[in-house]
């Protein structure tokens, strides 16, 4: 069994870097920001998502015309990257070095990928054999988030969860969850025995 989880994760790290050919040169750069690899790289993506949300909340444009305008930026990227890389980027400057890293950001992408997948298997075993538990749940944090979402700037909520997302990789690479976590878990201990 281990044998074919590692396989199914080599496999599928392997799709994943033959998908990413042609974005290679950008992965990198984009990696070592969402790493925080230089200390400005913190700044620089609350900066630019702070930009992006002040703008939006100053032209409070209606929500098909922002859908309309992502994915028009979306799709423009998606075009024009591979075309401008491959006639800017000379293939002589990738190197192995390079190359070893985009494996390692293949490999930690794959796997994060293969852990979702798991949570939502998961999320649909407990569906089948628990219904009461699973419908329970879910209606529970439905109506939390509904009240949330209510209570609370839908930019706002935005905001914040985009950030989150885009922090959690620089957090977790600097060790600052596991910080965070023990910092908490010895003040609950130590309160506790007070």
């Amino acid at each position: 069994m281990p044998e074919t989880v590692s396989n199914g994760k080599e496999k599928h790290t392997k799709q994943l870097k033959r998908r990413m050919e042609c974005w290679r040169e950008i992965i990198l750069p984009l990696n070592s920001i969402l790493l925080w690899e230089r200390s400005w790289h913190l700044g620089l993506i609350l900066g630019v998502t702070t930009s992006i949300f002040m703008l939006i909340w100053f032209l409070e444009p209606a929500l098909l015309t922002m859908i309309s305008i992502c994915l028009l930026i979306l799709a423009l990227v998606d075009y024009l990257v591979p075309i401008l890389s491959s006639a800017f980027i000379s293939t002589n400057s990738w190197t192995g070095q390079k190359e070893k890293k985009l494996d390692d950001i293949c490999q930690n992408l794959s796997v994060t990928i293969l852990q979702l997948q798991n949570v939502w298997g998961k999320i649909l075993q407990a569906r089948n054999n628990r219904p009461n538990l699973y419908y329970g749940s879910i209606t529970l944090c439905l109506l939390l988030l509904a009240w949330i979402g209510n209570t609370i700037n839908n930019l706002l909520l935005i905001y914040m969860a985009v950030n989150a997302i885009l922090l959690t990789p620089g957090l977790r690479h600097k060790g600052r969850v596991q910080k965070a976590i023990k910092f908490l878990c010895n003040y609950m201990t130590h309160r506790k025995q007070s």
